[in-house]
C-alpha cells in the first residue's frame, strides 16, 4: 500500500467511526402516524445529517432504514413504521454492524500486511478465566459476561475433577477424593427448559 492508499484508508477510517458516533446520537420522538418515529429535534436533525454526509448516503433514505422496517414477501413488499423505541433499536443495530464490520476490515488489512498466509485457518483462543466479575451493579450485558465464565468453569470442573475421578474410581487407583464447588445448579437456572432465566430476561 502506497502513502496516497493509506491516507485514504485512514480517512475514510475516520470517517465511519465518526459516522458511528454521530449515529448514537441520533433520538427519536413520536411521529404523526400511530407507532412512527421522527427525528427528535434539530440536533437530532443535524446528527442524521452528519452521519449521511460521512456515510455518502441519502440523509432520507438513512432516515427511512432507522425510522421503518421493510418486508419483502414473494407477493409484495411490506414497509412497517417503527416506534421511537423501536427506532432507536435500529440506530443501534445499524451502529453495531457498521463497527463489527469495520473491525473486520481492519484485522483483515493487517494480516494482509504482514504477510498472513491466505490459506491458513482461524482459531478462537479462550484467554480469560472463570469466574463472577462482582460489581455494586450488573448489566445485562455484564449478564453474557458471566454466563460463559460460568459455562467455562463447568467446563474445567468436567474434565479435571468429574471425568478424571470417574476414571480413577473405574481402574481402583487408590487416591484422595478432591472436593469442588460444582456451579451445576447455576447453570440449570439460566439455561434449563422448565425455568429458562434467558426467557425471562
Amino acid at each position: 500500500m502506497n502513502s496516497s492508499e493509506s491516507c485514504f484508508s485512514q480517512e475514510a477510517i475516520f470517517r465511519v467511526v465518526a459516522a458511528i458516533l454521530h449515529l448514537g446520537n441520533i433520538d427519536f420522538a413520536k411521529g404523526k402516524e400511530i407507532d412512527s418515529s421522527i427525528p427528535k429535534d434539530d440536533k437530532a436533525k443535524f446528527h442524521l445529517k452528519t452521519a449521511a454526509e460521512l456515510l455518502m448516503c441519502d440523509a432520507d433514505a438513512l432516515e427511512d432504514a432507522l425510522c421503518k422496517r421493510v418486508m419483502i414477501t414473494p407477493e409484495e413488499v411490506i414497509t412497517r413504521s417503527l416506534d421511537p423505541g423501536s427506532a432507536t433499536v435500529s440506530r443501534d443495530g445499524l451502529a453495531k454492524t457498521i463497527y463489527s464490520r469495520l473491525f473486520d476490515w481492519l484485522v483483515d488489512k493487517i494480516n494482509n500486511s504482514i504477510g498472513q498466509d491466505p490459506n491458513s485457518k482461524c482459531l478462537i483462543g479462550v484467554l480469560d478465566i472463570y469466574g463472577f466479575e462482582s460489581f455494586k451493579l450488573n448489566s445485562f450485558e455484564q449478564f453474557f459476561i458471566n454466563f460463559p465464565n460460568e459455562k467455562l468453569q463447568q467446563h474445567f470442573n468436567q474434565h479435571m475433577f468429574k471425568m478424571e475421578q470417574e476414571e480413577y474410581t473405574k481402574e481402583q487407583i487408590d487416591w484422595s477424593y478432591i472436593e469442588f464447588e460444582d456451579n451445576q445448579d447455576v447453570l440449570d437456572l439460566i439455561e434449563k427448559v422448565f425455568f429458562l432465566l434467558f426467557h425471562f430476561l
